[in-house]
């Protein structure tokens, strides 16, 4: 056999040997249809994606059935009770002259009641009053210091009955020191502070610090009792400066104490109807009577009964201002979670 026959031969045998093995080969759509079962298609049966393949092959994937039960889930436990934040107040004694001796009877029911008291400022003739009781915390004590001031230290009477007015009010000067015994107010239990008005520099200033004794007369002169001390009389209308002061040292709920009846009662606040005094003081009245920036509640204590010069009647002022207290604040302790 030539060399010519056997190289026919042999590419004959390779191509027969290929053509046999490309028949087993199988691609990879043919693998993955192989594997997958066919599912018969419905009229309308839309097709399934594939999910896609798991990482942990060690688990087999989760089985769905529809007869499997919904776990149960817990009930919800009911929200717990609101429990309300008692607010921390800071109270403002307005002013009014004898009529803020009802303030007295105000700060027994509010100890009474015991509420915490986080800073007190006091205007006027009630300045003194919210000074004893930042000094201590105690009701009783304002009063029994209070008491002690007499009434011609106040008001001077002639013998035909007239009174001096006006006067100045260095005349306390007594009165301040047995009630505070030279204190300061950086050494009160409670923050406190009072306003006073410069007429020269047509400014106000809340006297918060220093000896109690010259602080007083910067915060209590005004007319018709005392004559300007200093080129000051009291900030008597600066309730919003004061209720901002007030903020300032902690407080979050601010109450003003009024004892000034609305102008135009049947009382009039001093002796004569006709005065200057009366319409500055039924002006004052008129401001206290409207809402106060600042402020949060107003209690308006009843002394329509008498005016702002009836010293002599305190002991009725104050036990009238307590019955009057007693039924605002039983509401307003309630609110407040008392």
């Amino acid at each position: 056999m030539n060399f010519s026959s056997m190289h026919k031969k042999s590419s004959w045998l390779v191509l027969f040997l290929f053509l046999a093995s490309c028949q087993s080969i199988r691609t990879r759509e043919d693998v993955r249809k192989a594997t997958t079962p066919s599912t018969p298609s419905r009229p309308g049966a839309v097709q399934q994606q594939r999910p896609q393949e798991r990482e942990d092959i060690g688990t087999p994937p989760p089985v769905e059935s529809d007869d499997e039960e919904m776990a149960e889930v817990p009930p919800t436990p009911p929200p717990a009770p609101v429990i309300p934040t008692m607010p921390k107040i800071g109270v403002i004694l307005g002013a009014g002259g004898a009529k803020t001796y009802a303030h007295i009877g105000f700060l027994h029911e509010l100890q009474r009641a015991k509420v915490p008291v986080y800073a007190i400022g006091g205007v006027e003739f009630a300045s003194p009053m919210a000074a004893l009781y930042a000094n201590k915390e105690l009701a009783n004590d304002v009063e029994w210091q209070m008491f002690k001031l007499k009434d011609e230290e106040v008001l001077k009477k002639s013998l035909l009955g007239g009174v001096n007015k006006n006067n100045d009010v260095t005349v306390l000067k007594d009165f301040v020191g047995v009630a505070f015994n030279r204190a300061k107010v950086e050494d009160f239990k409670v923050p406190f502070a009072c306003p006073s008005y410069n007429l020269k520099k047509n400014q106000v200033y809340l006297m918060n610090r220093g000896g109690i004794d010259q602080l007083m007369y910067l915060c209590m002169a005004y007319p018709p009792f005392f004559k300007p001390y200093q080129n000051s009389v009291a900030g008597i209308r600066d309730i919003t400066a004061l209720a901002n002061y007030l903020r300032q040292k902690g407080a979050n709920y601010i109450v003003f104490v009024n004892v000034l009846q609305s102008p135009g009662g049947s009382k009039p606040f001093t002796l004569d109807a006709q005065a200057t005094d009366n319409v500055l003081w039924s002006e004052v009245a008129g401001l206290y009577n409207k809402p106060l920036p600042g402020v949060d509640t107003v209690i308006s204590l009843d002394t329509s009964s008498y005016g702002i010069m009836d010293f002599e009647k305190r002991r009725e002022i104050m036990n009238k201002g307590a019955d009057s207290a007693a039924k605002q604040l039983k509401n307003l302790t309630r609110k407040w979670g008392l």
